[in-house]
């Protein structure tokens, strides 16, 4: 039998971890789903404090509370949540949502219509900082709203709802686009507390953030927030100032915050005089420059925006890969690609994925449907380990173990374990290292629930899936296999290395770089060849075991599972391999309950926007690493002994 909830395993670092004092007494997840092994979240969402269409309040209480939203909508029940916005300034305020959300008594509300008015128990009375635009274009700085608006809402509805908020950040970074961070040294919304280093770190290190003054020192007029480097924003310098940012994280929030790069592909490969674009040298320097901060990606986000050409993500043709690829970006969905390249470091670097909710498009808010974005817990959900204590802190442990995977459209649930072990030795899970005897037989074993319905709206076949003869409800998707994907770890390559730095190419050009020319899908496994039981209201539960022979070298194994058959026309090439999703579209939507905001050719509605994305359906497993007896420690376990070190070095401290 596999384990229950209070058995599954964590890595040495995420169980050992100390809690700081941005975390002490903030035990607070009471209502979340106690009997599950995994509880899910949302890191990266937007509100009208920059490009969002509601309110900061609204998207925490569509993502976090349960049952039906009094104004109208489902709500999504997540068990933790991080408010992720943009870095810079904005003009509107963002206790109030935007006309285009459509919400009853909300309309766009500029900071100039409400200074000094106290509104859901905050007052503001002035704009601080560099003066910023005049009139209703008079912006507020990102640093005073993450410490006066959005973190003050978080504590309002810390009681309310007893879940795990978390104050973060969408930061602009220097040199590149964006990046998910987290800073929680100080917040405690229970007891009050406050994010003044979240919004420390925006002031100094957010490239959109020209503000040149900062918070004045109570009674006085020094700043408080000295030092700040607001010239160095662009290309190669801007790279440099980025990982500056990430060294003051280091040194200052080890254990407390995290630094994951989104929508990496998105904007092309970097652009050494410009703003935009990752290659794998910048991922490794980041990860150098942070081992216990910037340990992962995420994947694209808006995902309902797949139109005619393009897919999810606001990906278009002149994206690294050209688009997406089942919902991915071409980094982590290409075996072979720049995720596996970095695994086959031994590097402590995993995958999430968050919702990147901004607007449902051409639906408001309490719409059904969308043409842009899923609200965060309605499509995507990122499920980190469902400690007893489990608190802001848990969340970031979480992530930082590796111990955590990835689900599009609910296709599996909470209680996934997938693990492995040789000659009987304890299991270890995915972030953690199994040491081995080379030609040891190691056991893989995989255990997931598929639900009995997910978050759809809509109850008609999949029409990609009935090119193929299969009859399955969008709002019932099955697993149809598990890939289980291996590569070789040949070692760390060094800064200034042949290979450390790889030119990079934007459209399909950047899905044909191999990164780790060993990694391969070394199993498929039928979801009609594992084992089945039925649950209460028809879920099924699914488990298989296969083994893998241990040779003299390091590898890993991770996983990922699909609702589509290999060789589907048009979404998997005859591995199963996803393809370019724009291809999606050329599948048409003919069941008279296809919605009317699919895009169209000759008049015939085609696989777009929330049909592609309720019909392409993925998830992924961050992977369990595997090295022989005898040989040196990988770079994902010497970090995680830091990570240990920095723990034990701060509960003494505390003692």
């Amino acid at each position: 039998m596999f384990p229950t909830s209070k058995t599954i395993l964590l890595t040495a670092a995420s169980a050992s971890l100390a809690l700081t004092q941005s975390a002490v007494a903030e035990e607070f997840g009471r209502d979340r789903h106690r009997g599950n092994p995994y509880v899910a979240g949302d890191m990266h969402n937007h509100n009208t404090c920059t490009d969002g269409s509601v309110s900061a309040g609204y998207s925490i209480d569509r993502s976090v509370a349960k049952g039906v939203a009094a104004g109208g909508g489902n709500n999504f029940d997540l068990d933790w949540f991080t408010l992720g916005n943009h870095g810079g300034s904005g003009n509107r305020d963002c206790r109030f949502s935007d006309t285009s959300a459509n919400l009853p008594g909300d309309t766009t509300t500029t900071w100039n219509q409400t200074l000094g008015q106290t509104i859901d128990g905050i007052t503001i009375t002035s704009l601080k900082g560099t003066p910023n635009g005049t009139g209703s274009n008079a912006k507020m700085w990102r640093w005073q709203s993450i410490k006066e608006i959005e973190y003050p809402i978080i504590v309002n509805r810390a009681p309310m709802y007893n879940k795990v908020l978390i104050e973060g950040l969408e930061w602009i970074a220097p040199g590149h686009e964006h990046v998910d961070v987290a800073v929680i040294t100080g917040q405690n919304p229970r007891r009050g507390g406050n994010a003044d280093k979240m919004a420390e770190f925006e002031y100094r290190f957010d490239r959109s953030d020209t503000d040149a003054i900062g918070p004045i020192r109570e009674g006085g007029e020094d700043q408080l927030w000295q030092g700040k480097d607001n010239v160095n924003n662009t290309g190669t310098a801007g790279h440099q100032k980025a990982l500056e940012g990430i060294k003051w994280l280091q040194a200052h929030h080890p254990l407390q915050s995290y630094v994951i790069p989104t929508h990496t592909e998105r904007q092309g490969p970097f652009d050494p005089s410009g703003s935009k674009g990752y290659n794998i040298e910048h991922f490794r320097d980041f990860n150098n420059a942070g081992p216990t901060v910037a340990f992962g990606i995420e994947s694209p986000g808006h995902f309902a925006e797949g139109g005619l050409t393009g897919g999810s993500g606001s990906y278009t043709a002149t994206a690294v890969g050209g688009g997406t690829y089942g919902m991915s970006g071409i980094y982590t969905a290409k075996v072979g690609g720049l995720w596996d390249g970095l695994l086959g470091e031994g590097r402590n670097f995993f995958i999430y994925v968050s919702s990147d909710w901004h607007s449902r498009g051409a639906g408001g808010a309490r719409d059904a449907f969308t043409t842009a974005d899923f609200i965060p817990g309605e499509y995507t959900r990122l499920y980190v380990p469902n400690e007893g204590r489990f608190s802001s802190q848990s969340v970031i442990d979480g992530m930082r173990s590796g111990n955590s995977y990835s689900v599009n459209a609910d296709l599996i649930g909470s209680d996934m374990v997938f693990r492995a072990r040789a000659r009987g030795d304890d299991w270890k899970t995915m972030g953690e290292t199994l040491v081995v005897r080379p030609g040891d037989q190691v056991t893989v074993e995989m255990e997931m629930t598929v639900p009995a319905k997910n978050n759809s709206p809509y109850s008609f076949n999949n029409p990609l899936l009935e090119q193929v003869g299969i009859k399955q409800p969008l709002n019932k998707p099955s697993l149809d296999h598990v890939d289980l994907i291996s590569g070789k770890i040949t070692g760390v390559v060094a800064p200034g290395a042949p290979g450390y730095a790889v030119a990079n190419a934007g459209g399909t050009a950047g899905a044909d770089i191999v990164y780790n020319s060993t990694a391969s899908v070394v199993r498929q496994i039928p979801a009609t060849k594992m084992h089945r039981e039925h649950r209460d209201r028809d879920s099924v539960r699914l488990r298989f075991t296969t083994t893998i022979t241990a040779g003299n070298t390091p590898f890993y194994v991770r996983a990922r599972g699909t609702n589509i058959p290999v060789g589907t026309p048009n979404v998997t090439d005859t591995a199963g391999n996803p393809l370019l999703d724009a291809n999606n579209a050329k599948v048409s939507c003919a069941d008279p309950a296809c919605p009317a905001h699919l895009e169209t050719v000759n008049g015939v509605k085609k696989v777009t926007h929330d049909i592609q994305a309720w019909s392409n359906v993925w998830f992924y497993a961050n992977p369990i690493f595997i090295r022989p007896e005898g040989s040196p420690k990988l770079l994902v376990e010497t970090n995680a002994d830091l990570a240990r070190r920095l723990g034990h070095r701060a509960e003494n401290d505390q003692h």
